[in-house]
């Protein structure tokens, strides 16, 4: 810090000084770094050698806001940056902000933070509308997989008032003010008995300490019922000296006496608040979500899932009646709870859900049926596994309540998750679409595994432990996913015991690998086999050591099979570089396939003979003796270039011109299945093929340089590629899609398209039997 820095420019003094910040993280100290969305998230422990909130005592005066310098002054040493006579300057790509509690926090393109909207909808209507949902609103483009569609989403909070006050839930501390605001609006002149936590991380803390600031002096402490895990994490939180303590959360938790107390929650366990609402609790632990806890209440037959069932989209009354959500559903579950099919299928079994339908639902004509139900029955054939009859004629009545009786489970009118709108009409389709999604994952899971390992401070690292999982998971992998941070060393050696492969990523702090992901190469290092197939990543903000430090640190140990190169991000992941570690994952299930086919001669054998007698069965040779052209279909989606090979395609219409064409769903491009997508679809002419086979008998690729050494043209709308010796192409757009089993059934219109060479015939491919492309 004692760098003359005097008559360098504003930016770069600010920037040399984050620099000089985060080299002197050996100070030791609490740590306090600034969440994406504002929230507090201390993680000394991340540090491993020590805290970078502990600069916070180097500064006096105002610090660093987003997108502007403020005054700093350094308490030992002349590094003063001060506004011009202009005004403060403005920085709109500086990566860092000194928050206002200190620490060094990853921003990308700065920018002022938006302020946060929260809203209220009654959900309860027998007692005078004693059950409200507090939805807060975030529009705000996200870069996390999940919310890839680009639609928004709400973190939702339910808040009855009977004879006790009862939250459960709280959103996440970019809303702490407004929440707490709202919140108190609805409480009226009454505090707050009971908070249930479905979901906790520390992200939530600065909102709970808002929740509790919020509480009259006179009134009792808050009993706070949740999950073992969350009352371990809150519990640090808590505590003086744990490197996740939260001075914010102690102080509000202490302010003027005790302010609330935890209890831990187990399965069976029940709560009433009078006037007829007796809530039962239901464990939902996932990999992905340690904490999770379902909540029941008896008499609005609500069923509270926490992350489960939730979308990513903001709806316009809260409730599903207003839209189509299915895609948005899906998507979601694609994104989160497909990877942890196994721990899922376990939650469901465990709820054991029964779907009756409420007043609003029957008002309004009953269960909605999934959009395959409105075509053929040729159709409903195929979709058949996925919904069920759902006629209520066929469900027998109580004859003391009137209510459909239930021989099992729960009775269920209403889910409430955490993301997106409460469900009512598409109750039963919901259901059924996550079991039928469950059943797809196993079914094509192997009876192996691989342990994705990871600890994330500002989220990017986790952004890309996903995209490895989602990988892994098209792969046909079943994946163990575990935020190390949050685990203690016992959890991460009982995971990766049996795994037959794995990923570590780590982000770089303090020019060091945090403390939890070397504790967990250390468990990683005692427990798996040296053939191991692996792979790292990471993330940084300045210098980016981690990630080969691993790699060195794995390769010492004796790990020598690493399926792909190390990938180091800085900043914020892209699009392009989440479709690289998608493709890193496939790589790694590839490694674990190839290894457990080697050792396992006799399962290799058995399956080549199943394969000829499928070969030899008459119905799939049949199938074979369908010609197919040959054709490469080329999409440029979310600024990522890709190439596949397609050979079931056939025309669908005369007017509009259109086509069906199907898609595998292990090798596709991400977002291509998706309604509105654009792609160019290029045939291949008899004898000039062989330079486009050449590329397309590669496999499925994506990224910037899928047709390095290959010549195409862009299309000016699309951005999407022509192939230039093919002997026509298409331009077309996904109008309807649908799920046959492996495969995506697409149905395109053709926007545009041209003869390239008119007397190149179509190059056809023809198969032996049905059973291979």
């Amino acid at each position: 810090c004692t760098a003359p820095l005097a008559t360098a420019p504003a930016q770069v003094q600010v920037s040399q000084f984050v620099a000089s910040v985060a080299m002197i993280s050996n100070v030791s100290g609490a740590t306090s770094c600034m969440h994406k969305h504002g929230s507090l998230y201390r993680t000394p422990r991340m540090l491993g050698m020590g805290s970078l909130a502990s600069s916070r005592r180097m500064l006096s005066g105002p610090q660093v806001r987003r997108g502007r310098v403020m005054q700093m002054t350094q308490k030992r040493g002349s590094l003063v940056v001060a506004a011009d006579a202009k005004g403060p300057p403005v920085m709109p790509t500086l990566p860092y902000e000194v928050g206002s509690q200190g620490g060094v926090a990853l921003g990308g393109p700065t920018k002022a933070p938006e302020k946060k909207t929260v809203k209220t909808v009654v959900l309860g209507s027998k007692l005078g509308g004693d059950l409200v949902a507090i939805k807060s609103v975030d529009d705000e483009a996200r870069f996390e997989a999940e919310y890839q569609l680009n639609k928004g989403s709400t973190e939702n909070a339910y808040l009855f008032s009977a004879d006790k006050t009862a939250l459960i839930d709280i959103p996440e501390g970019a809303w702490a003010e407004a929440f707490a605001k709202e919140l108190k609006k609805n409480l009226g002149s009454r505090s707050l008995d009971y908070l249930i936590l479905g979901h906790f991380n520390p992200r939530l803390g600065k909102t709970l300490a808002a929740v509790l600031d919020n509480q009259p002096d006179t009134a009792p402490p808050v009993e706070i019922w949740c999950s073992n895990p969350a009352k371990r994490a809150l519990t640090a939180m808590l505590s003086k000296g744990h490197p996740a303590f939260s001075r914010e959360l102690y102080t509000s938790w202490k302010r003027k006496g005790l302010r609330a107390r935890l209890l831990r929650v187990k399965t069976g366990d029940s709560l009433d608040i009078g006037q007829g609402h007796n809530f039962s609790f239901f464990l939902a632990p996932t990999p992905r979500w340690a904490e999770g806890l379902f909540v029941y209440d008896s008499m609005y037959q609500k069923l509270f899932t926490s992350k489960f069932f939730g979308a990513h989209v903001v709806s316009k009354s809260g409730f599903d009646s207003d839209g189509d959500y299915q895609e948005d559903w899906d998507y979601y579950f694609n994104s989160l709870v497909g990877p942890v099919a196994t721990q899922a299928k376990s939650v469901m079994e465990r709820a054991s859900i029964c779907p009756v339908e409420s007043e609003e639902t029957q008002k309004s004509g009953g269960f909605r049926l999934p959009a395959f139900y409105k075509l053929g029955s040729g159709m409903k054939k195929l979709a058949s596994f996925f919904a069920k009859d759902s006629d209520p004629s066929k469900e027998a009545a109580d004859d003391q309540t009137g209510k459909p009786s239930v021989s099992s489970g729960i009775a269920v009118a209403t889910i409430c998750p955490r993301h997106g709108p409460v469900v009512r009409q598409n109750l039963k389709a919901l259901l059924d679409s996550y079991d039928a999604g469950i059943a797809d994952r196993l079914s094509r899971k192997e009876d192996f595994s691989v342990a994705v390992v990871y600890a994330s401070a500002y989220g990017n690292t986790g952004v890309m432990a996903n995209a490895v999982s989602n990988g892994l998971t098209k792969a046909g992998i079943n994946v163990k996913l575990l935020d190390c941070e949050f685990s203690t060393n016992a959890e991460v050696a009982d995971l990766v015991k049996g795994c037959q492969g794995f990923a570590v990523g780590s982000p770089t702090l303090g020019g060091h690998i945090p403390t939890p992901v070397s504790e967990a190469i250390g468990a990683i290092l005692k427990n798996i086999d040296r053939n191991t197939p692996y792979g790292v990543f990471g993330s940084y903000g300045w210098s980016g050591e981690a990630v080969p430090a691993m790699s060195e640190s794995l390769k010492d140990g004796g790990f020598l099979n690493q399926a792909f190169d190390p990938v180091s991000l800085k900043f914020k992941p892209t699009d392009d570089l989440i479709e690289l570690l998608e493709s890193n994952g496939e790589r790694l299930a590839q490694s674990v396939k190839g290894q457990l086919a080697a050792k396992k001669i006799k399962q290799r054998k058995a399956l080549a003979e199943q394969q000829i007698v499928l070969a030899e069965d008459d119905r799939v040779r049949a199938v074979g003796h369908i010609p197919t052209s040959v054709t490469a279909i080329t999409s440029h989606i979310r600024e990522v270039d890709s190439i596949m090979l397609c050979s079931w395609i056939s025309q669908a219409s005369f007017n509009p011109p259109a086509i069906t064409l199907s898609i595998s769903k292990k090798n596709s491009p991400e977002g291509l299945f998706l309604l509105n997508s654009k792609f160019i679809v290029n045939v291949l002419g008899a004898g000039k093929e062989k330079g486009a086979m050449k590329l397309l008998n590669k496999g499925f690729r994506s990224g910037n340089d899928c047709f390095e050494g290959y010549e195409i043209e862009r299309d000016e709308t699309t951005n999407c590629a022509m192939l230039k010796d093919a002997a026509s192409y298409m331009k077309c757009t996904v109008t309807d899609r649908m799920d046959t089993g492996d495969h995506w059934l697409l149905l395109a219109t053709i926007e545009d398209g041209k003869v390239l060479d008119a007397k190149s015939p179509t190059f056809f491919h023809h198969r032996r039997t049905g059973s291979q492309y």
